[in-house]
């Protein structure tokens, strides 16, 4: 915001917060029978004690004497969620600001050290004090200190403390001259139809690019990242991590586009993050639903979509009525696709659905395509959400984000997707919803098969991979997971490999699959194990054991191949591994767990997040120190 502008919209502020003063310590005046005349350092430590009557994380300090401090202040404690608070005196807090400080404090309700989401941890808030030394002297500073609260000033007047407050409450979006290692668009889940989401920067890149940069950013519900599962005593290791997944965290990765940082997150929000910083640049308000999928940029839009995984009983008893033959309609709550404007997150569109829409939508020459759990796939004209056609897909997507593939002889594109009961996948015609073909295994599929997964393409070979547990034993409780690949101008099954029984792991049950150079690289979270096939026949090359997977097993996320390593994110940890032989370079343990996370890696950084709500940057070195970046600006690892 340029100095010109903050200069009008600064008295608009002041007047703002004395309205919203007089609106919020009015009906509190008369409650309290109280006819005094309130001064503003009073009316806004009562303001602050009824807005954040359990406390707060942040508290705003700033002077009762200098308007444009105050302007400031509300707007940094806007963009924190935190109360805005005014000191009596230069060197004092005043009576009514320090009884409102002591109240902001978040309460110790619980005597075990479980946490959960939206509940902040107990303890003091985070004092933030804008203004100079005239204004707040550095004694208030020290008492705080003293008394065991975290203080941050932003110092300075005029022109400089507007710059500082600003860099923190609406920093700039990232240029093009400062990101030109990253993808301009991102049209399908993980990146490009055969998952590997990975970029190379350029020479011309910025060394943070090249070199790699480590942040954490906590979205609305986080809990500490080395925190035991929430509810752990209460559903077991098990099922806790599922439930984290399912409603508090990300169920999948990340998406990386000039330079920001776009994450779905199961509170409901879209987040846009600084990729080199980390710094929140927006977020959407609550969306109508949890986020389970990877946004989909194009166009200077983002596309989210938003449901759930419940079904109605009303359909579970019709479906046992009618003893499996009834089609299911997945989904409890209210279910929309959304765009976005990329640079602002205003809202431009909104499509709703009957049935859930947690898989990630497709973007192809300006339409998107969503496949629900209403048995659809639907295609929508990206500029403006009408409908340009619906086809039926004889069975309800879950997860299954759908994929595409381009006849390179007809030139024809195919939306493929997995569909649950029926249990098949099938091609889509993009341009005018005929159904092209449908490939139905002879497998024995379990629970919600293949439309958990998301089938991988390699365009090249013309392929389609596709897994889905199978072979369910009852009396053991085990099942297997199966990984088949398909021609993808026809649906034949061109071979099928079983990978190994295990025990039935909770909610998703398959792993989604990476096409590079000939392999398929594929996690279990039946086995937690990470298998690489021939591409031509299913031979198994390699096996790598995933370690401290725990009872909900883990392996469900692709690896991304860079700079001659697979990079895997699994259970509690990211790990570095010899493609050709599966053995482990490094490993590295950020914090949280992942559930079907795909890594994102654009020049020297991976990108991710996790089931504890969490964004994160984690340099690649950390994972894998002998990677080195030589002189020449190429990435490269070290031989051994």
């Amino acid at each position: 915001m340029s100095l010109h502008r903050f200069s009008i919209v600064r008295p608009l502020l002041v007047l703002l917060i004395g309205y919203l003063l007089a609106t919020v310590t009015g009906s509190a005046l008369a409650s309290e029978n109280s006819h005094s005349a309130l001064n503003p350092v009073t009316a806004t430590a009562r303001a602050a004690e009824r807005l954040f009557p359990s406390g707060t994380r942040n508290v705003v300090l700033s002077s009762a004497a200098d308007n444009d401090s105050i302007a400031l202040a509300q707007a940094l404690a806007t963009k924190l969620s935190g109360a805005l608070l005014l000191t009596e005196s230069p060197h004092a807090l005043g009576t009514a600001t320090a009884h409102a400080l002591r109240t902001l404090t978040i309460p110790k309700v619980t005597t075990s050290d479980t946490v959960l989401p939206f509940q902040a941890a107990a303890g003091k808030p985070h004092v933030y004090i804008v203004g100079d030394n005239k204004l707040i002297d550095t004694a208030v500073a020290e008492h705080l200190r003293s008394r065991g609260y975290q203080v941050t000033r932003l110092s300075g007047h005029g022109p400089a403390l507007v710059r500082d407050v600003m860099q923190r409450v609406a920093p700039p979006m990232p240029s093009a001259a400062t990101t030109a290692g990253f993808p301009d668009r991102w049209t399908v889940y993980a990146g490009n139809p055969s998952h590997n989401s990975a970029y190379r920067v350029p020479a011309s890149a910025p060394d943070w690019e090249k070199e790699g940069v480590s942040w954490r950013f906590a979205q609305d519900a986080a809990v500490p990242l080395h925190a035991p599962f929430p509810e752990l005593k209460i559903r077991g290791p098990r099922r806790a991590p599922v439930a984290m997944t399912q409603n508090l965290g990300e169920a999948v990765g990340v998406t990386a586009v000039n330079g920001v940082i776009y994450a779905e997150s199961d509170d409901s929000h879209l987040y846009a993050l600084d990729a080199k910083s980390g710094a929140l640049l927006w977020k959407t308000s609550a969306l109508a639903n949890t986020l389970m999928a990877n946004p989909i940029v194009a166009n200077n839009l983002v596309y989210v979509a938003a449901g759930d995984t419940g079904f109605p009983f009303s359909q579970v008893l019709k479906y046992a009525r009618s003893q499996g033959r009834a089609p299911l309609t997945r989904g409890l709550q209210y279910s929309a696709v959304y765009a976005f404007n990329a640079t602002t997150g205003r809202l431009v569109w909104r499509h709703d659905f009957r049935g859930e829409a947690m898989p990630t939508p497709v973007y192809y020459r300006h339409t998107v395509y969503e496949a629900t759990g209403g048995g659809r796939l639907w295609a929508l004209d990206a500029a403006t959400g009408k409908v340009k056609w619906k086809t039926p897909l004889h069975g309800f997507d879950s997860m299954s984000s759908a994929n595409i593939y381009v006849n390179p002889k007809t030139h024809v594109a195919e939306i493929l997707v997995g569909t649950t009961d029926k249990n098949h996948v099938i091609a889509v015609n993009a341009a005018n919803g005929t159904v092209l073909w449908t490939q139905k295994t002879p497998l024995k599929i379990f629970n919600t098969g293949m439309g958990d997964n998301s089938p991988t393409v390699d365009q090249d070979r013309g392929i389609v991979v596709q897994d889905s547990v199978v072979d369910f034993d009852r009396k053991a409780h085990t099942t297997n997971l199966a990984i088949y690949a398909m021609d993808a101008q026809h649906g034949k099954i061109l071979w099928t490999r079983k990978l190994g029984v295990g025990h039935v792991p909770p909610a998703y049950k398959a792993g989604l699959a990476l096409i590079h150079a000939g392999i398929v690289y594929v996690g279990s979270p039946v086995t937690s194990t990470i298998y690489a096939l021939n591409e031509t026949n299913g031979e198994i090359l390699w096996r790598f054991h995933i370690q401290h997977a725990g009872p909900a097993g883990a392996g469900r996320g692709n690896p991304v191949y860079a700079y001659g390593v697979l990079w895997l994110a699994a259970g509690p940890k990211l790990y570095a591994l010899d493609p050709k032989t599966g053995r482990e370079l490094g490993d590295y343990k950020p914090g949280g767990r992942f559930g079907i996370v795909n890594p994102v890696i654009v020049g020297g950084t991976m990108y991710l997040d996790n089931s504890y709500d969490w964004v994160q940057a984690v340099a690649l070195k950390k994972i894998y120190p002998s990677l080195q970046i030589m002189s020449n600006n190429a990435v490269r690892a070290q031989s051994h």
